[in-house]
Order: structure tokens, then C-alpha cells, then sequence
């Protein structure tokens, strides 16, 4: 029986079958399969005790034949992986998380073992096209041709990140899920700062997919200034990028999660939802920035640039990196307590094209493939490529381990077989009308001194010692806080510019001038984390989109950060350069925006 439409979700049926169910061997269910998800419906005797489920295709990461070890088995299996949202029990506190749920289903339609494993197989490549987003309907004949080569990714974990668990949350739901989706990887520690930059300097980018770090979002930072200092960085850049969020801050993983249509999340959650979205590895174009020092340096940045209060946050808020994200609650409790204003001067380019997108400049008011199958494993080695201390290790998982509906004496085939950090000098007397010149600026700490890096010319933005074009806009003020953002989150839970997208062509330009009380200045933070901000009163908050912007501080002492590094203090300027990366987002723009 084969049924041509499914009314109730308004969705093709791909395929539709009838089968028995691994443990038991009584209940048989019919099974649906349609662009959105597999619908599940128990054969029961009576009406009345119908019972029907759908496993949404948005939560599935993978689908695997499997074989019974016992010769005289005619049957043949096939194991779907998803992680449904679900109600966190009550110790756990409010809200859903990602829980995985293995269904297994048994092909006894024949009593020839080759004809069942080709029925199996068959719903495997059709589960494993739609969740890789390879055009497929009613008419397709499923074969392993239709299906892309097993994807092939770097992985780059910082163990010292966040709270210093990276590698045991990448051993509980990192590698088991990526390895459901049959994504081949070595995994890389790194052991010390730039360790990354310079290792993707190195690496021979045809035999990757995809370099993703596990970590925060200093990490990815490295790793896009290492490819755009290769001789082949026009092509090195274009490696597709993501980010797994086992840092403090989590930007970009929150900016990725909001990009899928998510709730807001942290920790596991996000972690979860994250994976889930590498699994499915769609890209999108990610716009960058340079970014260049008052010494010259030059390097890319895919988040912000901050002066004042967020910088002094971030840098500050260091020594409590073991209480995880909310090192950037006490630092922004701390930092209240004693707020401090910094004069400088902003000049910036707004964007006065009609036809870009989404903003205006406003001040804020109240107003590889299936060959055959039996195959050989796919290789997955958590490798130091001669870097780390766990050497040659290989990542063994027993599936029932993780749901006893798995089938523990099965074998599964797979189905595709800067230079160092240094003090620096400063002078303000490069600084114009600066009431306390003197010769030089010592910081307490070190800071992150970049290479320089290659890269397409700043068309918009003349070298840092001489004049800006009249067109541009300057403010000369004192300010609590300058950022220069371009996702749209500052942290995983700071919702800074919900109308940001990856690749808009647009700096989101924010200050905060001096004179706004302590406790407003705590409740636009409070309104941040739901994105709510611009519904507050706030006359001294300001927004206006930019392609370039220069920022010169008048103030003896600050802190500057680019992605959350710190860099050289004095003159820094800034332009956008859209599309100019790859990023996995696992799903194109489905979110909706009204502002």
C-alpha cells in the first residue's frame, strides 16, 4: 500500500511500510515518511486504541542499517537517531531539553536476508537525503549513489574553555552524535594560545569538509586569522567553520541557535541544539571584519569590537572563568558598582543604501556515500596529529549504552565507508587635544597582538593616520560603553541585535553615553537577555548600522577587544566585508524579524 498525499501535514509520502519493532516481536507499526518527519502508527485491532506519533525530521541527526550476529536471522533493521525537546523533570528546574531516543524497526517483509536489507537500506539513504537536504520525492529511486561522501571535519577543542569540561561534554554528547550522523573527524586539543591559528596555517584544506571548534568563540576567532594568513587565503577562507559552544561567552552558538528558529538556551541545551545543527551541515555566507590597530596590525573578526564597560567585563571578569557564563554576571555586578566613563572620539560611515535590509540608524526611544551494505567503519580517531597527550585513541561507543531499545549483539555498518604575546608601547601624543598626553601606555595585562594578516583592501576606510572623507559622521563624547557588533548576540544569553544576520553586510554600531544612572544601566542589561532593550526608555543608548566606523580614545587608560581578545589600546578602525566566510548554521534563515 503506498498513499500519495498526507493530508493532515500537507506533505509528500516518500515511502510507506509496515514493520515489526526490535525488542518485541508481537506490535507492528506502519511507517510514513514524509519531508517533514516519520509517521509512526501502531497496528492495533480496534480503532478506538489507535496510536500515532511523529518523529520530526528537525530532531533526526541519522538513520543506520544494522544486522543480527546469528545466522539463521532473515531479518534486517534499521536505527533512526533524533532528539526530540522535552519537559525537563521537575529537580531540573522549568523548561525543555534534548533527550535521545532511538527507534528500531525490523524488515521481515521476505524470508531471503538480501531482500529485507535492501528494503532497510532503502528508508536509510531516504532518512539520510532529507536530513542532508538532497532533493528527493515520491519518484526517486533511493539508491547510495544519491547520497553525498561521509563529511570530514577538524575538530578543535580548548580544554582550558569555560569551566574547563570540553573534552567530557565532548566524550557524552559531541562525538556519539556526530558519530550517528556519519561525520568522520579527528579531533585536535589545543595546547596553548594561537596553537590553532597556527596549525590551520599548515593543514592540507582538501582532505577537510569543515574546521569546527569546540570551545568559545576566541577559538574560531584563531582559526579564521590563521586562514586568512595562508598565501591561499582567497580559497582557505571559504572552508566552512562552526562552532560547538563549550566557552563562557557563546556568541556565535547563540546566534546560530536563534538563526534555526530555537528558544534561547544555555549550556547542554545550547551544546545540544548546536550538534544537532552541525549534523544537518547547511552553510551560509558569514560576513567578516577587519579590524586594524593603532601599530598597523590587521586581523578579521566575526563578532565585535568593545571599548569601555563590555570590554572591561569581559577582560576583567577572567578570574572567575570557573564559575563558567556567569563570570559575566559577577563582572557586570562588579563593574556597576564602580562605572566608569571614557572619552573618545567615534566617527563612523552609515548605510544610506535604501535597499539594505532590515535597520535603519535610530536612536533608541520609548517609541560519503552507501556502497553497499557491509562496509568497513568509518575511521574516527580522536588524534593529536602529534599535539596532544592522548595519543592514537580510538573513540569506541556501545550504543547500549546510551537506550536499551538499541540492539547491543548487533554490528552496525557504517554508511559510508598572533606571534607570541608581548608588551607594547603607546603614544598619546598621536592623540589630538588629549588633556593627560604622555609617552607611553604600560597595561597591567597581556594582550592579543595579531599578525598581519592578508585579505581583501579596506576600500572604506583611509589608514589610520590620516583624515576621514567628509561623509563620514563624528561624535566626540564621553561614553560608558562603544561596540561594534555583527551577530546577533554579544553572549548566549545577551540578545544585543536580534535584527543582525550572518551575512547582512552590516556593523551594528551601539553607545552608551555617559550620564545614564547605574540602575538604568543594569536594566537595559536585564532587557538584553530577552532582547527587549529597545522597548526601554533609554535616551542615552544609541544604535546605528555602519559599514566602517573608527573609534579614537581620548581617555589615558581602557581596554579594547576584538571577539572578545583583547588588543593594543589606542586608534582602531574597522569595515565590514560581506560574505566573505562560510559558516554551518545546519539551516537556512527561518527566522522572522519585525524590527
Amino acid at each position: 500500500m503506498k498513499m500519495s498525499l498526507d493530508h493532515r501535514h500537507g506533505s509528500e509520502t516518500l515511502l510507506h511500510g509496515e514493520f515489526g519493532v526490535y525488542p518485541t516481536k508481537d506490535i507492528r507499526y506502519a511507517l510514513s515518511l514524509t519531508h517533514t518527519g516519520l509517521h509512526i502508527q501502531r497496528l492495533v485491532p480496534k480503532p478506538e486504541d489507535d496510536q500515532r506519533t511523529v518523529l520530526s525530521l528537525l530532531d533526526m541527526v541519522g538513520c543506520h542499517t544494522l544486522r543480527n550476529h546469528g545466522s539463521s536471522d532473515k531479518f534486517a533493521y534499521f536505527s533512526i537517531y533524533s532528539y526530540p525537546l522535552k519537559k525537563k523533570k521537575v529537580t531540573m528546574g522549568s523548561g525543555r531539553t534534548r533527550q535521545r531516543l532511538v527507534r528500531t524497526f525490523r524488515v521481515d517483509e521476505s524470508t531471503d536476508y538480501s531482500r529485507n536489507r535492501l528494503i532497510a537500506e532503502k528508508w536509510a539513504i531516504a532518512i539520510k537525503c532529507l536530513i542532508q537536504g538532497v532533493p528527493i520525492g515520491s519518484e526517486t529511486d533511493f539508491v547510495p549513489d544519491l547520497l553525498p561522501r561521509a563529511r570530514r571535519l577538524m575538530l578543535l577543542l580548548n580544554p582550558c574553555g569555560g569551566r574547563g569540561n570540553a573534552l567530557q561534554q565532548c566524550h557524552t554528547h559531541i562525538l556519539p552524535m556526530i558519530t550517528e550522523a556519519d561525520i568522520s573527524y579527528n579531533l585536535i586539543q589545543t595546547e596553548r594560545q594561537n596553537h590553532a591559528r597556527d596549525l590551520v596555517q599548515s593543514i592540507n584544506l582538501e582532505e577537510w569538509d569543515g574546521i569546527v571548534v569546540i570551545s568559545g568563540d576566541g577559538l574560531l576567532y584563531e582559526v579564521i586569522n590563521g586562514l586568512m594568513e595562508r598565501p591561499d587565503w582567497e580559497d582557505a577562507i571559504k572552508m566552512p567553520v562552526g562552532i560547538l559552544p563549550c566557552g563562557s561567552g557563546n556568541a556565535l552558538a547563540g546566534a546560530v541557535n536563534y538563526n534555526a528558529g530555537f528558544e534561547q538556551a544555555m549550556g547542554t541545551e545550547l551544546l545540544l541544539n548546536c550538534i544537532l545543527l552541525l549534523c544537518r551541515g547547511t552553510l551560509m555566507p558569514m560576513d567578516l571584519v577587519s579590524v586594524t590597530t593603532c601599530s598597523g596590525n590587521r586581523s578579521f573578526s566575526f563578532l565585535s569590537v568593545a571599548w569601555g564597560f563590555i570590554s572591561d567585563v569581559d577582560i576583567e571578569s577572567e578570574k572567575y572563568r570557573h564559575m563558567g557564563s556567569a563570570r559575566f554576571t559577577v563582572g557586570t555586578m562588579v563593574r556597576v558598582a564602580s562605572l566608569r566613563t571614557y572619552r573618545g572620539r567615534l566617527s563612523y560611515l552609515p548605510v544610506l543604501d535604501a535597499h539594505r535590509p532590515i535597520c535603519r540608524s535610530i536612536t533608541l526611544s520609548p517609541n560519503g556515500s552507501l556502497s553497499s551494505f557491509h562496509h568497513a567503519p568509518l575511521h574516527r580517531t580522536i588524534s593529536d596529529m602529534g599535539l596532544c597527550e592522548e595519543r592514537n585513541i580510538m573513540f569506541k561507543r556501545s550504543s547500549a549504552a546510551f537506550d536499551t531499545n538499541e540492539l547491543p549483539s548487533f554490528e552496525t555498518p557504517s554508511p559510508g565507508s598572533p606571534t607570541a604575546l608581548h608588551s607594547t608601547s603607546f603614544s598619546f601624543d598621536a592623540l589630538p587635544d588629549h588633556p593627560q598626553k604622555e609617552k607611553t601606555l604600560s597595561n597591567d595585562k597581556k594582550y592579543h597582538t595579531p599578525h598581519s594578516v592578508n585579505g581583501p583592501k579596506d576600500d572604506l576606510v583611509p589608514p589610520l593616520e590620516q583624515p576621514l572623507p567628509k561623509s563620514w559622521i563624528t561624535v566626540e563624547d564621553d561614553f560608558i560603553l562603544v561596540l561594534a557588533i555583527y551577530q546577533s548576540h554579544l553572549g548566549a544569553d545577551l540578545f544585543t541585535a536580534p535584527f543582525s544576520y550572518f551575512d547582512d553586510g552590516l556593523i551594528h554600531l551601539f553607545f552608551v553615553k555617559a550620564g545614564i544612572s547605574r540602575a538604568a544601566l543594569v536594566r537595559l542589561f536585564l532587557a538584553m537577555e530577552k532582547g527587549t532593550h529597545f522597548e526601554m526608555a533609554c535616551p542615552h543608548l544609541v544604535h546605528v548600522p555602519v559599514q566602517a566606523f573608527r573609534l579614537e580614545p581620548l581617555t589615558r587608560k581602557g581596554v579594547l577587544t576584538v571577539d572578545g581578545e583583547r588588543v593594543e589600546y589606542g586608534p582602531i578602525q574597522a569595515q565590514i566585508h560581506p560574505g566573505l566566510s562560510n559558516l554551518i548554521t545546519g539551516s537556512q534563515r527561518v527566522r522572522l524579524t519585525t524590527f
